[in-house]
Protein backbone atom coordinates (compact mmCIF):
# COMPACT_ATOMS: atom_id res chain seq x y z
CA UNK A 1 0.00 0.00 0.00
CA UNK A 2 1.54 3.32 -1.01
CA UNK A 3 1.94 6.10 1.59
CA UNK A 4 -0.97 8.26 1.72
CA UNK A 5 -3.54 6.33 0.07
CA UNK A 6 -7.03 4.73 1.46
CA UNK A 7 -6.19 1.39 2.44
CA UNK A 8 -7.39 -1.65 -0.06
CA UNK A 9 -10.21 -3.47 0.91
CA UNK A 10 -11.65 -6.29 -1.55
CA UNK A 11 -15.33 -7.58 -1.86
CA UNK A 12 -14.63 -10.69 -3.46
CA UNK A 13 -17.78 -12.20 -5.47
CA UNK A 14 -19.33 -8.98 -4.64
CA UNK A 15 -22.62 -9.43 -6.55
CA UNK A 16 -25.02 -6.52 -5.49
CA UNK A 17 -23.36 -5.85 -2.39
CA UNK A 18 -20.56 -2.62 -4.06
CA UNK A 19 -20.19 -0.04 -1.63
CA UNK A 20 -17.90 2.59 -2.36
CA UNK A 21 -14.91 2.86 -0.56
CA UNK A 22 -14.18 -1.04 -1.93
CA UNK A 23 -12.86 -2.56 -4.66
CA UNK A 24 -15.77 -4.58 -5.71
CA UNK A 25 -15.00 -7.92 -8.04
CA UNK A 26 -17.10 -10.19 -9.48
CA UNK A 27 -16.95 -12.28 -12.93
CA UNK A 28 -21.01 -13.10 -13.16
CA UNK A 29 -22.38 -12.26 -16.64
CA UNK A 30 -24.87 -10.31 -14.64
CA UNK A 31 -21.68 -8.32 -13.51
CA UNK A 32 -20.01 -8.04 -16.98
CA UNK A 33 -23.42 -7.32 -19.19
CA UNK A 34 -24.31 -4.22 -16.62
CA UNK A 35 -20.87 -2.47 -18.31
CA UNK A 36 -23.41 -2.75 -21.83
CA UNK A 37 -26.58 -1.95 -20.81
CA UNK A 38 -27.90 -1.33 -24.50
CA UNK A 39 -26.57 -5.43 -25.43
CA UNK A 40 -28.65 -6.46 -22.26
CA UNK A 41 -31.66 -5.07 -23.74
CA UNK A 42 -31.07 -6.24 -27.09
CA UNK A 43 -30.19 -9.73 -25.60
CA UNK A 44 -33.48 -9.66 -23.47
CA UNK A 45 -35.14 -8.26 -26.45
CA UNK A 46 -34.63 -11.20 -28.23
CA UNK A 47 -35.04 -13.73 -25.71
CA UNK A 48 -31.24 -14.65 -24.98
CA UNK A 49 -31.20 -13.66 -21.47
CA UNK A 50 -34.19 -13.89 -19.18
CA UNK A 51 -36.19 -10.94 -18.36
CA UNK A 52 -36.45 -11.17 -15.36
CA UNK A 53 -32.80 -10.31 -14.72
CA UNK A 54 -32.80 -7.53 -16.52
CA UNK A 55 -34.26 -4.41 -13.96
CA UNK A 56 -31.50 -5.99 -11.59
CA UNK A 57 -29.40 -3.04 -10.61
CA UNK A 58 -26.03 -4.37 -10.91
CA UNK A 59 -23.24 -1.80 -10.55
CA UNK A 60 -21.29 -1.14 -13.77
CA UNK A 61 -18.01 0.20 -11.72
CA UNK A 62 -17.48 -3.28 -10.61
CA UNK A 63 -14.25 -4.93 -11.29
CA UNK A 64 -14.61 -7.77 -13.38
CA UNK A 65 -12.40 -10.83 -12.82
CA UNK A 66 -12.86 -14.80 -12.42
CA UNK A 67 -11.50 -15.57 -8.62
CA UNK A 68 -10.20 -18.78 -9.71
CA UNK A 69 -7.17 -17.25 -11.47
CA UNK A 70 -4.72 -15.05 -10.26
CA UNK A 71 -5.79 -12.16 -8.45
CA UNK A 72 -5.00 -8.85 -10.21
CA UNK A 73 -3.38 -6.90 -7.71
CA UNK A 74 0.20 -6.76 -6.42
CA UNK A 75 1.77 -8.70 -3.30
CA UNK A 76 1.90 -6.96 -0.33
CA UNK A 77 -1.10 -4.45 -1.86
CA UNK A 78 -4.38 -5.08 -0.14
CA UNK A 79 -5.25 -4.08 3.79
CA UNK A 80 -8.43 -6.40 3.86
CA UNK A 81 -10.09 -9.46 1.62
CA UNK A 82 -13.68 -10.16 1.93
CA UNK A 83 -15.84 -12.93 0.23
CA UNK A 84 -19.47 -13.74 1.15
CA UNK A 85 -20.86 -17.02 -0.03
CA UNK A 86 -18.04 -16.97 -2.71
CA UNK A 87 -16.07 -20.35 -1.85
CA UNK A 88 -18.38 -22.77 -1.63
CA UNK A 89 -18.64 -22.24 -5.50
CA UNK A 90 -15.29 -23.63 -6.01
CA UNK A 91 -13.93 -26.89 -5.99
CA UNK A 92 -11.35 -27.39 -2.75
CA UNK A 93 -8.28 -27.05 -4.42
CA UNK A 94 -9.56 -23.53 -6.38
CA UNK A 95 -10.64 -22.81 -2.85
CA UNK A 96 -7.08 -23.14 -1.32
CA UNK A 97 -5.77 -20.96 -4.31
CA UNK A 98 -7.87 -18.36 -3.35
CA UNK A 99 -6.67 -18.47 0.02
CA UNK A 100 -3.45 -18.51 -1.33
CA UNK A 101 -3.85 -15.63 -3.41
CA UNK A 102 -5.24 -13.61 -0.69
CA UNK A 103 -2.70 -14.16 1.67
CA UNK A 104 -0.18 -13.02 -1.40
CA UNK A 105 -1.71 -9.72 -1.81
CA UNK A 106 -2.37 -8.96 2.01
CA UNK A 107 -0.20 -6.35 3.40
CA UNK A 108 1.64 -7.88 6.13
CA UNK A 109 -1.00 -7.37 9.33
CA UNK A 110 -3.81 -7.67 6.70
CA UNK A 111 -7.45 -9.85 7.43
CA UNK A 112 -9.21 -11.98 5.59
CA UNK A 113 -12.77 -12.41 6.01
CA UNK A 114 -14.65 -15.24 5.05
CA UNK A 115 -18.32 -16.46 5.13
CA UNK A 116 -20.17 -19.37 3.88
CA UNK A 117 -23.30 -21.47 4.34
CA UNK A 118 -22.36 -23.34 7.39
CA UNK A 119 -22.72 -26.83 6.87
CA UNK A 120 -22.77 -27.67 10.38
CA UNK A 121 -25.98 -25.39 10.92
CA UNK A 122 -27.34 -27.79 7.67
CA UNK A 123 -26.89 -30.82 9.09
CA UNK A 124 -28.01 -30.28 12.71
CA UNK A 125 -31.27 -28.70 11.14
CA UNK A 126 -31.42 -32.08 8.93
CA UNK A 127 -31.28 -33.84 12.16
CA UNK A 128 -34.10 -31.78 13.62
CA UNK A 129 -31.95 -30.24 16.13
CA UNK A 130 -32.13 -26.46 15.29
CA UNK A 131 -35.53 -25.64 13.27
CA UNK A 132 -35.37 -23.31 10.11
CA UNK A 133 -35.87 -19.76 10.60
CA UNK A 134 -36.94 -16.97 8.08
CA UNK A 135 -38.23 -19.82 5.07
CA UNK A 136 -41.85 -19.75 3.79
CA UNK A 137 -44.78 -22.19 3.73
CA UNK A 138 -43.33 -23.74 0.48
CA UNK A 139 -40.21 -24.59 2.13
CA UNK A 140 -42.07 -25.88 5.48
CA UNK A 141 -43.87 -28.57 3.81
CA UNK A 142 -41.09 -30.29 2.57
CA UNK A 143 -39.28 -33.30 3.94
CA UNK A 144 -36.00 -33.20 5.94
CA UNK A 145 -33.92 -34.31 2.67
CA UNK A 146 -35.79 -31.78 0.44
CA UNK A 147 -34.76 -29.03 2.63
CA UNK A 148 -31.40 -30.33 2.95
CA UNK A 149 -30.86 -30.87 -0.87
CA UNK A 150 -31.98 -27.02 -1.50
CA UNK A 151 -29.71 -25.86 1.53
CA UNK A 152 -26.61 -27.70 -0.12
CA UNK A 153 -27.46 -26.50 -3.61
CA UNK A 154 -25.02 -29.00 -5.37
CA UNK A 155 -27.14 -28.75 -8.11
CA UNK A 156 -30.85 -26.32 -8.71
CA UNK A 157 -33.90 -28.24 -8.25
CA UNK A 158 -34.69 -27.72 -11.87
CA UNK A 159 -32.49 -27.93 -15.73
CA UNK A 160 -31.00 -25.05 -16.99
CA UNK A 161 -32.97 -22.34 -18.23
CA UNK A 162 -33.45 -22.43 -21.71
CA UNK A 163 -32.35 -19.10 -22.52
CA UNK A 164 -29.63 -19.45 -25.06
CA UNK A 165 -26.64 -17.38 -23.49
CA UNK A 166 -27.35 -17.85 -20.05
CA UNK A 167 -27.83 -21.81 -20.87
CA UNK A 168 -24.09 -21.44 -22.51
CA UNK A 169 -22.78 -19.21 -20.00
CA UNK A 170 -23.95 -21.60 -17.00
CA UNK A 171 -22.67 -24.84 -18.70
CA UNK A 172 -18.92 -22.73 -19.56
CA UNK A 173 -18.51 -21.39 -16.01
CA UNK A 174 -19.94 -23.92 -13.70
CA UNK A 175 -20.02 -21.51 -11.09
CA UNK A 176 -23.31 -21.57 -9.50
CA UNK A 177 -23.43 -24.48 -7.96
CA UNK A 178 -21.89 -25.64 -4.85
CA UNK A 179 -18.75 -27.51 -4.66
CA UNK A 180 -17.48 -27.99 -1.47
CA UNK A 181 -18.81 -26.96 1.77
CA UNK A 182 -17.22 -25.88 5.22
CA UNK A 183 -18.04 -25.22 9.09
CA UNK A 184 -16.21 -23.38 11.43
CA UNK A 185 -13.55 -25.86 11.92
CA UNK A 186 -12.92 -26.79 8.58
CA UNK A 187 -12.65 -23.28 7.33
CA UNK A 188 -10.10 -22.14 10.35
CA UNK A 189 -7.89 -24.95 9.42
CA UNK A 190 -8.31 -23.89 5.43
CA UNK A 191 -6.85 -20.45 7.11
CA UNK A 192 -4.57 -21.91 9.14
CA UNK A 193 -3.14 -24.36 6.45
CA UNK A 194 -2.43 -21.19 4.29
CA UNK A 195 0.10 -19.28 6.55
CA UNK A 196 -3.10 -16.96 8.56
CA UNK A 197 -2.57 -16.61 12.28
CA UNK A 198 -5.42 -15.29 15.03
CA UNK A 199 -8.01 -17.29 12.84
CA UNK A 200 -11.07 -17.24 14.85
CA UNK A 201 -14.60 -17.52 14.15
CA UNK A 202 -16.52 -13.94 14.32
CA UNK A 203 -20.25 -12.80 14.60
CA UNK A 204 -22.10 -11.24 11.97
CA UNK A 205 -20.45 -7.38 11.73
CA UNK A 206 -18.27 -8.44 14.43
CA UNK A 207 -14.87 -7.48 12.63
CA UNK A 208 -11.15 -6.49 12.59
CA UNK A 209 -12.14 -4.94 8.98
CA UNK A 210 -13.67 -1.02 9.24
CA UNK A 211 -16.56 -0.50 7.56
CA UNK A 212 -17.69 -4.06 7.34
CA UNK A 213 -20.87 -3.33 8.06
CA UNK A 214 -21.13 -1.95 4.72
CA UNK A 215 -20.89 -5.11 2.75
CA UNK A 216 -22.13 -8.06 5.04
CA UNK A 217 -25.52 -8.77 4.19
CA UNK A 218 -27.14 -10.85 7.61
CA UNK A 219 -29.23 -12.91 5.49
CA UNK A 220 -25.77 -14.73 4.78
CA UNK A 221 -24.74 -15.05 8.44
CA UNK A 222 -27.61 -15.17 11.10
CA UNK A 223 -29.96 -17.49 12.35
CA UNK A 224 -27.88 -20.37 10.92
CA UNK A 225 -27.29 -19.25 7.14
CA UNK A 226 -23.37 -18.76 7.43
CA UNK A 227 -20.47 -19.16 9.57
CA UNK A 228 -17.77 -15.93 9.72
CA UNK A 229 -14.22 -17.00 10.11
CA UNK A 230 -10.84 -14.16 10.22
CA UNK A 231 -7.58 -14.21 9.61
CA UNK A 232 -4.72 -11.99 9.72
CA UNK A 233 -1.59 -12.45 7.45
CA UNK A 234 1.84 -12.67 10.11
CA UNK A 235 3.61 -9.11 10.20
CA UNK A 236 6.82 -10.94 9.82
CA UNK A 237 7.29 -14.25 7.87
Amino acid sequence: MLPGKDPIRLNLGCGLQSPPGWINVDGSWNARLAKYPLLRRALSRFGLLPSDKLEIPWNSSIVIHDVRKRLPFSEGSVAAVYASHVLEHLYREEGQRLMAESFRVLAPGGILRIVVPDLRAIVEEYLGNNASKGQGSVQESLQPADKMNQRLLMRWPTPASSHVLYSIYNSWQDFHSHKWMYDADSLMALLRGTGFVEVEQRDFHVSRIPGIHEVEDPSRIVDGAGVCVEGVKPKSL
